[in-house]
């Protein structure tokens, strides 16, 4: 008896000293590795294992950091410990778990009776003649109250990490206005609380890839946990059979709103304490308030910025731009603001035909853009004030190489005169404060787009002639003009319809004027890209050929001579004169006109149907 006492005084004296120890209350692990060498040495003890109740679930301590995985564990409600009277009914969990040492065990209680632990030996010849004697009671209380105390203690220091997480992640989230900074922030410090866990972030809005991979919260497809955790704005969980894990899932939330979902995934045998709980819902509530100042801090650079790029382009286009001149600033400021892949000017006709500018992308004149253009003009026409749209291949049914699009209108005087359609490859590409963006910059563009059409419409009025669509004669003295200043030689041709009174008293002047329309039409199609027609008076065609020589004057006068007859209808003959002028051999433009005139009078007079130069003498050709 004296030495099982004095067994127990050695025992409450080493508890007494591993108490004041600093190791002896950081965790369980380390209390349990201190305590198992003085077991064996009083007990001569070589196999034990001390396991913590809690979640209903034993967990067994091997001086390993404190992680739950399924196989660490062993179920066991109150009420069957309570139930189980017999030690080899008590042990055979344990023995199916890999525990087949052990025949017998201790189980440590509070006040209350709750059960707090277990120690879990093979006996030894002194372990059960100490049990037989009345000390074993006074062992398993004075061990209970040191795991109360360590508990306690495990507890507050579990707390204190916490805090010192949640203060250091609340001063890194305070410290900037970068939403990659504080996602990776929100992700790095629940990844320290629970190392062993998968963690996501679902974000109500997209996000770059950063450090880590989030995802964008889809309405249509998430779990009901978290879809209830983002509509409620409180902490939900839900359990998984079919992967034998647990979801919670915080809302990251702000004042304004909330924008994601934190979703820890646990093992389906895990329980959090009141504490970790407390501790995810503040980093999800610390985060929410983070984004938020970020959000609201780059929404506000944003407009700023917006305002200049609308104020920039309303100021640009309203200092009296040519047409073109204005449609390439826009391509430029929308390539600028958007970076679209592709990029349309799409305007109606009088007959409500699409044009498309010049300044549009390739996709749009090769003919592969024309399914975006079709289903962009026939959407705005049914009265729609804009399209926007992230999954083109969806709405359409098709596979399709540019997923976002945004076609807004342009309208003048409530009426649609074209659109302007942005394209590009990925998904969700442009966001809706873009597109909010693009309606404001074309709604200030619209009449200014308007003026210029109006204001290109009245110089072709004075610039070009209402029946042939040729140009004017002042226009083309000034192009002369210009080009005798600035290049080294030209060449001018006169032409005169053939017995044009004779058409016009024949068929009418209604004929007459179409047979010019035909003449010109034909003449407008063969100088394209090389010089510039004019009506010169009456049935008179004048054609200047910038920097051309004489023989490129000739070739391009016996080519009209030849065509003309074959397109009018009544056929019509024309004769002409030319006149070149060089660096060598300078001219004025009187001059020019003057010596043309008069190789035109002589093929006339020559008998028609011919051309006539001017060099220095007139010559027939």
């Amino acid at each position: 008896m004296i030495d099982h006492q004095m067994t127990m005084l050695q025992i409450k004296s080493e508890l007494l000293y591993l108490w004041t120890e600093d190791i002896a209350v950081q965790s369980y692990e380390q209390w349990f590795e201190v305590l198992r060498p003085k077991l064996f040495r009083h007990f001569g003890i070589e196999h034990a294992d001390f396991f913590i109740f809690s979640n209903n679930n034993f967990i067994q301590l091997s001086g390993r950091t404190y992680t739950l995985m399924r196989n660490d564990v062993i179920p066991y409600s109150p009420l069957e410990i309570d139930e189980t009277k017999s030690s080899n009914a008590f042990l055979t969990p344990f023995h199916e778990k890999g525990f087949a040492y052990a025949d017998d065990y201790l189980a440590f209680r509070n006040g209350k009776g709750e059960i707090l632990g277990l120690l879990l030996v093979k006996s030894t010849g002194h372990w059960k003649a100490f049990r037989e004697t009345s000390f074993l009671q006074e062992l398993e209380e004075i061990v209970s109250k040191v795991i109360q105390l360590i508990k306690k203690m495990v507890f507050l220091v579990k707390e204190e990490r916490s805090f010192r997480r949640l203060f250091r992640v609340t001063e890194l989230f305070n410290s900037t206005m970068e939403r990659d900074v504080i996602l990776d922030g929100i992700i790095e410090v629940v990844k320290e609380s629970f190392p062993t866990f998968d963690i996501e972030l679902l974000l109500s809005h997209d996000q770059n890839e950063r450090k880590h991979t989030y995802k964008l919260f889809d309405y249509m497809n998430e779990r009901p946990s978290a879809i209830d955790a983002y509509v409620s704005g409180k902490v939900t969980m839900e359990r998984l059979p079919e992967t034998d894990t647990k979801l919670i899932n915080a809302p990251i939330k702000g004042r304004q709103g909330i924008y994601g979902v934190l979703q820890i995934n646990a093992p389906i045998e895990f329980e959090y304490s009141l504490s970790e709980k407390n501790f995810i819902r503040m980093v999800a509530n610390t985060a929410g308030n983070a984004l938020e100042n970020a959000s609201l801090y780059a929404q506000s650079h944003r407009v700023i910025e917006d305002l200049q790029l609308v104020n920039e382009t309303s100021r640009k286009l309203n200092s009296h731009m040519q047409f073109d001149e204005m449609l390439s600033f826009l391509k430029q400021q929308f390539i600028k603001a958007f970076q679209p892949e592709e990029i349309a000017f799409c305007f109606y006709d009088e007959n409500g035909n699409d044009v498309i500018s010049p300044l549009s992308s390739e996709v749009f004149h090769n003919g592969a853009g024309q399914t975006y253009l079709t289903f962009a003009s026939a959407y705005l026409k049914n009265g729609k004030e804009a399209l926007f749209d992230a999954r083109f291949d969806s709405m359409k049914n098709v596979t399709s190489v540019y997923e976002s699009l945004i076609a807004i209108p342009i309208m003048n005087q409530e009426k649609m005169t074209g659109f302007i359609l942005l394209l590009h490859a990925d998904p969700y590409y442009f966001s809706f404060d873009s597109f909010k963006l693009m309606q404001a910059l074309i709604s200030h563009s619209s009449l200014a787009l308007a003026n210029s059409m109006l204001r290109d419409q009245l110089q072709e009025l004075v610039d070009k002639d209402h029946l042939t669509k040729l140009y004017t004669r002042n226009y083309l003295d000034e192009m002369i003009e210009r080009s005798i200043s600035n290049e080294e030689a030209g060449a001018f041709l006169l032409v005169d319809v053939d017995d044009f009174k004779q058409v016009n008293d024949t068929y009418g002047h209604s004929t007459g004027d179409a047979v010019l329309r035909q003449i010109s039409t034909t003449i407008l199609a063969e100088v394209e890209g090389k010089g510039i027609a004019a009506r010169w008076g009456g049935e008179e065609i004048a054609v200047y050929l910038p920097s051309s020589t004489l023989d490129e004057g000739i070739h391009f006068s016996k080519r009209l001579i030849q065509v003309i007859p074959t397109v009018t209808e009544p056929r019509v003959t024309i004769s002409a004169g030319i006149s070149c002028w060089t660096s060598e051999m300078p001219m004025t433009f009187l001059d020019i006109f003057q010596t043309a005139d008069k190789a035109l009078y002589s093929a006339k007079e020559s008998g028609k149907n011919q051309l006539m130069i001017h060099q220095p003498s007139i010559l027939k050709l």
